[in-house]
């Protein structure tokens, strides 16, 4: 018996089976590949599975798939409730290298059975009905309910990954000079347009639902299939191209003693300024705060506290204004006439030309460029 497949394929269903071998090839890359944050690559190639086969339930059912396989749709293919833990712990993984998935954070993921036994509710009713399962009451009343949970779960979950790498860049500036190579801006404004996206999602459903009696087609969810295809293959080329960088010690954030500081401190801070002034630390590019401490031989939280609140600056202001008071004087020095401005910043310990200029404004409130025009 030979089966003619007759597909209508259109430039929609083109890019949503591009979307499915590009994220194929990622979502294994993320999830096999030996890399350094193999921990957190999984949860994202795991995150990129999950819309890759949701576009595979939605090209089988645009394409009429079950017309050539009646019983494809007892494949479950819709896990959407595993995407805003999914991407959440992504984020809490690469911003905490001390954070460790164990068996209480399962509970997030109890949701997913509850979509599970509703595509077994549906399946059950498509079989002894003997119809297409798109076409079962349960799925009539009981999608709707999985597509508002999605939603919530997402924007949720996305929420929480937002507000850990803000304390992620918090806790940067209170430990790393130049913290600009560890940044996750490319992540948080990735997470941010993907809440976006789910937020448009939300009138599409209720349109659909109390306007068009659930009755809309594939076709007029696609663009809200494509963005977020689009979106979550970008974040997982992302995360898997860009270098990967290990922060050095765990994230633990001291303490912080909002009174005044004690005189015990602010003589600390008056040392600390003469011990960074004689022996000019903050020349050091690897400078951190743990290695700055081990060097003056006090406990990191001491030495936080101390700079936080004697000097009342991050970690990262205290040492990069130094650098710049360095570059500074530098350029008004004529033995230095024969390097160039970017060769006197990574002399003076910045790493990055991006933080140099960002950190020169800051501090000096003109560009490198307007500086050196002044001088001339």
């Amino acid at each position: 018996m030979i089966i003619i497949l007759d597909f209508k394929i259109n430039v929609y269903n083109l890019l949503i089976l591009a979307s499915v071998f590009i994220g194929v090839t990622f979502s294994l890359l993320l999830l096999f590949s030996k890399r350094i944050n193999k921990k957190a690559n999984r949860f994202l190639g795991l995150a990129a599975l999950v819309i890759v086969l949701w576009n595979i339930w939605v090209l089988s059912h645009d394409l009429d798939f079950f017309r050539y396989a009646p019983r494809f749709f007892l494949v479950p293919l819709n896990f959407s409730l595993a995407l805003g833990p999914l991407l959440y712990f992504y984020t809490k993984s690469i911003s905490d290298i001390s954070f460790t998935f164990s068996k209480n954070n399962w509970f997030h993921f109890i949701p997913v059975l509850f979509e599970c036994l509703v595509h077994v509710i549906i399946s059950f009713e498509a079989l002894d009905r003997s119809i297409l399962a798109t076409s079962t009451s349960a799925f009539f009343n009981l999608i709707p309910l999985i597509q508002l949970l999605a939603i919530c779960s997402v924007i949720l979950y996305s929420r929480f990954a937002l507000k850990e790498i803000k304390k992620y860049h918090i806790w940067l500036q209170d430990n790393y000079s130049n913290s600009s190579e560890y940044s996750l801006g490319w992540l948080y404004r990735l997470l941010f347009i993907f809440v976006v996206l789910w937020f448009l999602w939300i009138p599409y459903t209720l349109v659909d639902y109390f306007m068009f009696n659930f009755q809309l087609g594939i076709p007029d969810y696609y663009p809200i299939y494509l963005l977020m295809s689009v979106i979550t293959i970008w974040i997982s080329v992302e995360a898997y191209l860009k270098p990967e960088v290990v922060l050095l010690e765990p994230k633990t954030q001291p303490e912080m003693d909002k009174q005044a500081p004690t005189e015990d401190v602010i003589q600390k801070a008056s040392w600390l300024i003469a011990q960074m002034e004689s022996n000019q630390y903050y020349l050091n590019p690897e400078l951190t705060l743990a290695s700055l401490a081990i060097s003056l031989n006090i406990h990191p939280n001491r030495l936080s506290k101390i700079i936080n609140e004697g000097i009342r600056k991050s970690f990262s202001d205290f040492i990069n204004e130094y650098r710049t008071k360095a570059i500074v004087a530098r350029l008004n020095n004529p033995k230095y006439d024969h390097i160039t401005f970017l060769g006197i910043s990574f002399e003076c310990g910045f790493n990055s030309k991006t933080t140099f200029n960002r950190v020169f404004k800051e501090v000096m409130g003109v560009t490198p460029f307007e500086y050196k025009k002044s001088l001339s």
